[in-house]
């Protein structure tokens, strides 16, 4: 296993990484996708419920307990280039003891923490074994990203997804306490893999020095608001929603949410390839090439998303079924926002280059209190719909916060970004999305344009076959 050594550049160009990651990304979300449904129909609404609740503090301990040192890595290879071993081994120990205290802490005042996590002992234990050995797969898969040694996590990461699937719906069937058989099966196949990269990375760097910790404590811990604000920006409207109006809403609004969040996933795959990227870019002060590729990012991006906008519908019955359908509404404004989050990501990658994080966290954290005071607001009023909306200003807040720090805070970097096309790309979305209003009332008109725009993909993609294929890394076949 190798986890160090040359970058695969030239024969892994930032294209054909971020057409990998999207495999591996929509391979995993897939699978909870299709395993869905089969969970819904095995585990009781109460204890589908709880696992739902233990998910979700799970990401909340992964960045409090952790110190959410995986954000620190990419810009760790800068400063720590030839030293990457105890780095890793350097923030993974410190990790693990933070991790350690705060389960002790939680072990001495469980009656308190069980009340608090609304979960028996044993499931709170369970999440911090999770948690405890979590980081030694996002730091590595941080830096296979960083030096483009991508197939090892991209397999990892399937593989993982795959037998955590597997073992869960087997341990559910066989096992009389189904929400201990699911909990199991999400917590110790992953363990164990985990427990190998562990191993592996304490084995390498065996140390802990004090300048990585203090470098890496400088770029993460002023992300932990930022990391916290971003979970409660994706999931208070689901709770608000269950509050003021109720569960049923809050189920159509949840599956339509995530359904819409495949715009999220394809800028989650692109980002993880552009992201090293442009801060070699940056570094080199390849400033041209930075403004031409990222006109090309940002409008392959565009371009996806439309598709998105179309199909999201169909997605809807496939995943959630008919009884769902009336809550389409939601996809257009969410998946807008997406655009935006896409956007404001851009800019934030430019601030974690510059080591300005605890301006990305003020940002983010302004735009979670803004989501949750307009939910307050226009939920009661308009119904789990007006989440949406509400989401959207929010991610629309991040961007225009963002834009102006790197502006102005960071501006001897000079304009990056081509913020002309970056508008007249928003406001192409803001369109679509809203014409998506209207298709989706009108199902032949609807397929009609997405036969059109398949087409036009098709010839386009027919068109640039050489250029994709030199792009992709791919070899024109020899007649």
């Amino acid at each position: 296993m190798h986890l160090h050594g040359k970058k695969e550049s030239a024969a892994a160009p930032t294209a054909r990484i971020a057409l990998w990651y999207a495999f591996s990304n929509v391979f995993v979300r897939g699978m909870a996708f299709i395993s869905t449904p089969v969970f819904t129909r095995l585990l009781s609404k109460k204890e589908f419920g709880m696992f739902s609740n233990f998910t979700s503090w799970e990401s909340i301990l992964a960045v409090i307990v952790t110190l959410d040192f995986t954000a620190s890595v990419a810009r760790a290879k800068y400063d720590f280039d030839e030293r990457m071993h105890e780095y890793l081994s350097s923030i993974l120990l410190v990790s693990n003891i933070v991790t350690c205290i705060s389960w002790l802490i939680v072990e001495i005042f469980h009656v308190y923490f069980e009340k608090l996590f609304s979960m028996e002992l044993i499931y709170i234990r369970a999440m911090f074994l999770y948690v405890m050995f979590l980081p030694a797969f996002s730091y590595l898969q941080a830096k296979h990203r960083i030096y483009r040694k991508y197939r090892f996590f991209v397999a990892f990461a399937v593989s993982s997804a795959l037998l955590r699937t597997v073992t869960a719906v087997i341990l559910v069937i066989v096992m009389q306490n189904k929400l201990l058989g699911r909990v199991i099966g999400y917590v110790v196949p992953t363990t164990m893999l985990n427990f190998v990269l562990w191993a592996v990375i304490i084995y390498k760097g065996r140390t802990i020095r004090r300048d990585c910790v203090k470098f890496a404590a400088g770029i993460s811990i002023p992300l932990i608001p930022h990391a916290l604000s971003g979970i409660a920006l994706g999931s208070s409207d689901r709770i608000m929603i269950t509050k003021y109006i109720g569960a049923e809403a809050n189920a159509l609004y949840t599956v339509a949410y995530q359904i819409s969040l495949l715009a999220n996933l394809i800028w989650n795959s692109m980002n993880q390839a552009w992201a090293p990227w442009l801060y070699d870019s940056i570094h080199d002060d390849r400033r041209d090439a930075i403004r031409k590729n990222s006109r090309i990012y940002l409008g392959v991006f565009a371009i996806l998303v439309v598709g998105v906008l179309l199909v999201t519908p169909e997605a809807m019955i496939v995943i959630g079924g008919a009884k769902y359908y009336e809550a389409r509404f939601v996809m257009p404004p969410v998946i807008f926002g997406c655009a935006f989050q896409f956007v404001y990501g851009m800019y934030v990658n430019i601030e974690i280059y510059s080591k300005k994080t605890a301006l990305i966290s003020m940002g983010t954290v302004g735009a979670a209190l803004l989501n949750i005071g307009l939910n307050a607001v226009f939920i009661p009023k308009y119904g789990y719909i007006a989440a949406a909306y509400t989401t959207l200003v929010g991610y629309a807040a991040l961007f225009f916060f963002h834009m102006l720090i790197v502006k102005k805070m960071i501006s001897h970097l000079g304009d990056l970004y081509d913020m002309k096309f970056i508008a007249l790309v928003l406001c192409g979305l803001g369109a679509m999305s809203a014409v998506s209003l209207l298709l989706y009332r009108t199902r032949i008109l609807r397929y009609v344009i997405l036969a059109v725009y398949c087409v036009l993909m098709l010839v386009i993609v027919y068109k640039k076959r050489d250029a994709l294929r030199k792009l992709l890394g791919m070899r024109k076949r020899k007649r």
